[in-house]
């Protein structure tokens, strides 16, 4: 892992969206050539040709960060990842180890919720959440965009917007598909007056996208699994567009883990609800994604690894060293890179 990490300083990462979606910068990485331009988010347009198709990510982020008091008065922040098949919750729950089994926590901003600690491992804790509100109630009454904590600041009511995409339909993640945060209306619209196909996918992201790869052997991490659905249209628009010589063009690592996931043998893909856990490193032969737009990751992530897969270790090196010295903002609020 330390042959791909990087130095980040701290006044590189976006702390806050644009002012505008679509004004930020996009550094675009050629690897025939192994050249890189810089050029604007907008720009993307003009890289691709009639008959191409572009694929999204078309979940949305819940108001999943909410906050709890424990029987001693400290507060604890509880994340909601995913719910279990009996109705219980996954979450990672900061100062997990000051609770214990059974204890109960009762919310700060509405004492009615309540939750039950059911059980705690090393990867997080069950909870029942105790409540005559529905969970989506639950997360609209006491919740909190769950902007990541490098930001190292409160949510705003802005944050529910702009960390969530103009598409995006179906709640249910708890990180934002960042790469097309600034897909606007009106790009989209170009997209498709330039006759590119649009395909919308759904890949519910939780804690596995982003956990820190905490083993120096690369091989050794696992990635939590996260709920995908690729329909029947959205696998024949794709199809189509294969068998017809057009590419496909992903917007974020989770659409390409989603595609890749619902590869077949023969180079198409097939259309799937589930679940994946597909981790993508360095060595891994992909099978649909020709086109890759994506956000520069933090240095510990399983992304890093994906995106050097994709370009190649040094290309990718020398992309972010490029970046870094051209003052790009990096990270989910940031500038992003185009991998042609």
């Amino acid at each position: 892992m330390s042959e791909f990490t990087y130095n980040l300083p701290e006044e590189r990462i976006a702390k806050f969206p644009p002012k505008e979606r679509g004004t930020t910068q996009l550094l675009v990485l050629d690897r025939e050539e192994g050249s890189i331009k810089h050029r604007r988010y907008s720009d993307c347009v003009e890289y691709m040709r009639e008959g191409d198709v572009i694929v999204l990510n078309e979940t949305k982020v819940e108001k999943r960060r909410t906050y709890f008091l424990d029987n001693k008065e400290r507060t604890h922040e509880v994340l909601f990842l995913n719910q279990q098949q009996d109705g219980n919750w996954f979450c990672l729950i900061k100062k997990s180890k000051q609770l214990n089994e059974k204890d109960i926590l009762i919310n700060l901003v509405c004492k009615e919720i309540q939750l039950q600690i059911v059980k705690k491992s090393e990867k997080g804790v069950i909870v029942k959440l105790l409540s005559d509100l529905n969970p989506k109630e639950v997360f609209e009454k006491a919740g909190h965009t769950p902007i990541p904590p490098y930001m190292k600041r409160d949510d705003t009511e802005e944050d529910f917007e702009r960390y969530n995409t103009v598409f995006g339909k179906y709640f249910g993640s708890v990180a934002s598909p960042t790469a097309s945060l600034n897909l606007t209306e009106d790009l989209l619209e170009k997209i498709k007056k330039k006759g590119i196909k649009i395909a919308k996918v759904e890949l519910k992201v939780g804690w596995g996208t982003f956990a820190p790869v905490r083993e120096e052997n690369i091989e050794d991490h696992e990635i939590h699994e996260e709920e995908i659905s690729l329909s029947l249209t959205s696998a024949d628009i794709i199809n189509e567009t294969i068998k017809n010589g057009g590419d496909v063009w992903v917007f974020g690592t989770t659409v390409a883990r989603l595609l890749e996931s619902c590869a077949t043998k023969d180079g198409f893909v097939e259309a799937y609800e589930g679940s994946t856990n597909l981790y993508i490193y360095p060595g891994y032969e992909w099978k649909i994604v020709n086109h890759l737009i994506t956000n520069f990751h933090m240095p510990d992530s399983s992304l890093i690894l994906l995106v050097s897969s994709f370009a190649g270790k040094e290309l990718i090196k020398k992309a972010y060293d490029e970046a870094l010295e051209n003052e790009y903002m990096l990270l989910s609020y940031g500038d992003s890179m185009l991998i042609i």
